[in-house]
């Protein structure tokens, strides 16, 4: 079997964009740790890390190698230091200093000595799965990061696509969808297997790896159906899937899944174990109904994370774009899954959204109110799961979302 690896790029940009300070204060955040990296640069090291969110903005900081202490003034204003001139393979922690008070740091950083560009890589060996019954060999496809372990340090969730997944817009039978979680040094946690009635292509599957219920430990969050294997092996047995047939393939003769049932699960972080099943929103209904009858706009998603509250992270996931728009935003909270609330294009008074869509989804506070709100193509959902408004100007591939100040500046 071929060996597959993920190459892992770290530089001061990347790192620093993995934490984001609390800026609206109350928000549920992640519990990680400090991040701390050392990139062979020249001679020596530079050395980066996190400030946290739960830290004050004026938090300063100490580095240490190999247990001696580098700066004479504690490093403030920046999380990044430069030692010009340390041997290869030299040890580093960063400890804070708060109120003048260092704090207690047992994580040291991780040392890169692999250079590329301005930043530097490591490689994290992946388990390729066999070839599929369809023929399909797999290729690493789509992954995100999250605290699986508790450990206050990021894991990978990776989605295995086979090399005969197919557009929505193309028949063609594929063979199954895989999700695997990795530890940053290549442990091999779990394998999800989606199984024979989620279709692979770029537009059918939408992951979601998050804290959703702030136990410290991330959890995934996916479309389903009967046939899904969790983490430890065994078929969905929670909720609608308690009575499913698993053995039954429900895809047409041109390859389409547009039968039987459809699910929304949780999976745990740290073992791939079904947490929660509930039936997804909406079901598909009449295939026609969403612009063609073969099966391309039905199975158009789209997925994100958002604070639709503006406290604690929602799971909202969009089912079409080129004509019927709908959402579901999905709370996991105290073991239990439940449907926060619904958009759907199709409602009386939402008619203005219709074919408003496109291939992505944006999250952004769109009106300023602490509240995270969707944005689509020409449409922009609130965080209460209303319409807000619609340029009209209907589906287009590409969107930007930023936040940008008005009025003239001296350049």
């Amino acid at each position: 079997m071929m060996r597959s690896w993920i190459k892992v790029l770290a530089s001061l940009v990347v790192l620093l964009g993995l934490w984001a300070p609390q800026a609206l204060g109350q928000k549920q955040v992640e519990k990680l740790g400090r991040g701390a990296i050392a990139i062979r640069e020249g001679s020596g090291y530079w050395i980066n890390w996190r400030l946290l969110g739960d830290e004050p903005y004026a938090t300063a900081f100490n580095i240490y190698r190999d247990g001696t202490k580098l700066n004479e003034e504690v490093i403030a204003d920046v999380t990044a230091y430069m030692d010009a001139d340390a041997p290869l393979g030299s040890q580093y922690i960063v400890k804070a200093v708060i109120d003048g008070v260092e704090q207690a740091e047992v994580y040291p950083a991780r040392v890169i000595d692999n250079r590329e560009g301005t930043g530097g890589w490591f490689d994290i060996p992946l388990k390729r799965p066999a070839q599929g019954p369809e023929g399909g060999y797999y290729h690493s496809n789509d992954a995100s990061v999250g605290d699986l372990l508790g450990n206050g340090e990021y894991e990978i969730v990776l989605k295995w696509d086979p090399d005969n997944a197919k557009d929505n817009s193309q028949g063609g039978i594929t063979d199954n969808v895989f999700l695997d979680g990795y530890t940053m040094d290549g442990k091999h946690l779990w394998r999800i297997d989606l199984g024979p009635n989620i279709r692979a292509g770029a537009h059918y599957t939408q992951f979601l790896v998050y804290d959703f219920d702030g136990n410290g430990k991330a959890e995934i969050m996916v479309k389903t159906a009967p046939g899904t294997k969790d983490g430890t092996g065994n078929f969905l047995s929670k909720g609608p899937a308690a009575s499913a047939n698993h053995n039954q393939i429900y895809r047409n003769d041109w390859g389409y899944i547009l039968s039987g049932p459809e699910y929304i699960t949780v999976f745990d972080g740290a073992t791939g174990e079904e947490l929660a099943t509930a039936d997804y929103w909406p079901l598909r209904g009449a295939v026609s109904s969403w612009g063609d009858n073969y099966g391309n706009r039905v199975d158009r998603f789209n997925a994100a994370v958002a604070y639709v509250d503006g406290e604690r992270p929602t799971g909202v996931f969009q089912r079409g774009y080129y004509t019927r728009m709908t959402f579901a935003a999905w709370d996991w909270r105290d073991g239990e899954l439940t449907r926060k609330w619904t958009f759907d294009s199709n409602t009386n008074g939402n008619g203005a959204y219709y074919s408003q869509g496109n291939h992505s989804l944006h999250v952004i506070d769109a009106n300023g109110d602490g509240l995270h709100d969707l944005v689509t193509g020409a449409a922009v959902i609130s965080g209460d799961g209303t319409g807000m408004h619609t340029t009209g100007f209907g589906h287009a591939d590409a969107t930007h979302i930023t936040y940008m100040k008005k009025g003239t500046q001296d350049r």
